[in-house]
């Protein structure tokens, strides 16, 4: 029985050993063929699977220069960081200091008479999962932008929000009024993400920043990990379709909807984290909230299934010149994270295929 049993065990050593080398060869090639294309600058892949993190690196840091991109290089990583935020949101709840079906005025300052459709008010829960029908910026100024060349439109963005507080944001949020009544519809808001980052403030009597690091950052050892505007780490360079340098999202105002930077070392640690379910907090932020015309929303979370029926919980980011992808696979123990250093049309639409087929191949091999 015992020679059984070893010959068992070396079977599944030899299979993983050669799983692991296939899976290589995989990402290999596709970071190869993505950094080929003229757009691309450099590129980042980690993969933690079964208590285990490798990492491929590809292309530059910085267009024309020999700085290769390392586990270590720093991005930004935008709209991944509402998850952040939703983890925080998700702890609030565990702690009791707040409930997802919370008014949000009751934690607003003034009246906000404005902040409900027919009756129906929006609550905290809408602000996580896309459905409170907000807009997507404040100071909502369509205006600014007509006859702007788009090369120009992240300038003229930061500019508006050079001097934006958030004193400024309460009394432009008072003009808002929804067209619908929350909790039906999904759409992307940064203002709804920036809000919940300043009810949490006022909940906890602590910054953000404060908040992220003393739930989030500080536990995993994501010493790598701050909002941009905090950032002391040399940081790659960020590129758009034509190769132009971009500036880095250092809007005071919008850090909770996308101003978080990290390293493909750092954010394995937070997969490890979203993977860990016995978390009640991280186990909260996993559950579905809404549903949507092809999947769930959980707290930011997008909540899908793989083919055979597990699930698959997933975020992408942009911002002016990065794109990144998040992806979990709980029960195959798998998390992989692509961070790319130049952001289009197309970037992020790269980076799901590239973290999609990797997660095929080895959910594939651990069946």
């Amino acid at each position: 029985m015992r020679k059984i049993h070893l010959l068992l065990l070396s079977l599944t050593l030899f299979f993983c050993q050669v799983n692991a080398q296939t899976s290589d060869a995989l990402i290999s090639r596709l970071g190869e063929e993505y950094i080929k294309s003229p757009e691309a600058i450099g590129l980042s892949i980690a993969v933690y699977h079964l208590d285990k993190a490798n990492y491929y690196n590809f292309g530059t840091t910085e267009k024309g220069k020999d700085q290769p991109a390392t586990a270590a290089t720093v991005y930004e990583i935008g709209s991944i960081t509402k998850t952040f935020v939703s983890t925080l949101l998700a702890f609030a709840v565990t702690e009791g200091k707040v409930k997802l079906d919370d008014d949000i005025r009751n934690y607003l300052p003034g009246d906000y008479l404005n902040l409900a459709y027919q009756g129906e008010a929006v609550k905290l829960v809408h602000l996580a999962n896309l459905t409170s029908e907000l807009p997507n910026w404040l100071p909502d100024k369509p205006e600014v932008f007509q006859g702007i060349a788009s090369d120009s439109i992240p300038y003229v963005l930061l500019d508006l929000h050079k001097n934006y507080t958030q004193q400024d944001f309460y009394r432009d949020l008072k003009s808002v009024q929804l067209k619908s009544a929350p909790g039906k519809n999904i759409r992307h808001s940064n203002v709804a993400a920036q809000l919940l980052g300043f009810i949490l403030e006022h909940v906890y009597q602590k910054p953000l920043e404060l908040l992220v690091k003393q739930y989030i950052t500080q536990p995993l050892g994501m010493n790598q990990t701050n909002f941009v505007i905090s950032q002391t780490k040399p940081m790659a360079k960020g590129y758009d379709a034509k190769g132009n340098t971009m500036p880095y999202v250092t809007m005071k105002d919008s850090q909770g909807a996308g101003g978080l930077t990290s390293t493909a070392e750092d954010m394995i640690k937070y997969i490890r984290f979203q993977l860990n379910e016995t978390n009640s907090a991280v186990m909260l932020s996993h559950q579905k909230t809404v549903e949507g015309p092809k999947n769930f929303v959980g707290l930011n979370w997008q909540l899908g299934n793989t083919d055979t029926g597990n699930r698959k919980i997933w975020h992408t980011g942009g911002t002016f010149g990065f794109s990144s992808y998040v992806v979990i696979y709980p029960e195959s123990k798998l998390g992989i994270v692509v961070l790319a250093n130049e952001s289009d049309g197309m970037t992020q639409n790269k980076l799901v295929n590239i973290a999609s087929q990797i997660g095929d191949s080895l959910t594939n091999a651990t069946k």
